[in-house]
């Protein structure tokens, strides 16, 4: 009589150890993705609005320390052409001097071919009047310009 020799028992499948181990490789992928493109939304967001926010900076700054001169040369080509640079003078000379402003908003939009950025500022005038103004800017030959105010 002979004996069938007995099969070594197989090793215990470790499927749940396995399902677990792709799960959590999944996971850190979809999480690595997500904070690349993440990052690169913002930057492409912060790339866009940062140019327009810094014209508005600029203009305002003219404004705030009286240079009405850098302030006009901040105006787009239309508003040239619509006031001259003493009128302007004259303008903002009459109105309540600036003594601080806040950008709280910036947007910017490209509509058939034409991009034009908005930027939302809250103005303190030296009387302590707080006013909330959007200032519409638009690129021309290459730079933002202050187009209404």
């Amino acid at each position: 009589m002979t004996y069938q020799p007995i099969p070594a028992p197989s090793a215990p499948r470790r499927t749940t150890r396995n399902v677990l181990i792709a799960v959590g490789v999944v996971l850190v992928l979809c999480c690595l993705g997500g904070s690349i493109s993440g990052f690169w939304i913002y930057r492409s967001v912060s790339d866009a609005v940062a140019p327009v926010s810094d014209s508005t900076t600029t203009y305002l700054d003219a404004v705030r320390r009286g240079d009405h001169s850098t302030a006009y040369g901040q105006l787009c080509a239309p508003m040239r052409n619509r006031v001259s640079e003493a009128d302007f003078t004259r303008m903002q000379a009459a109105q309540p001097r600036l003594s601080d402003y806040d950008i709280t908003g910036v947007h910017v939009a490209n509509t058939n071919g034409r991009t034009e950025g908005t930027a939302t500022v809250r103005l303190t005038q030296e009387n302590g009047t707080e006013t909330t103004q959007i200032f519409r800017l638009v690129k021309e030959d290459g730079a933002w310009r202050v187009c209404q105010q």
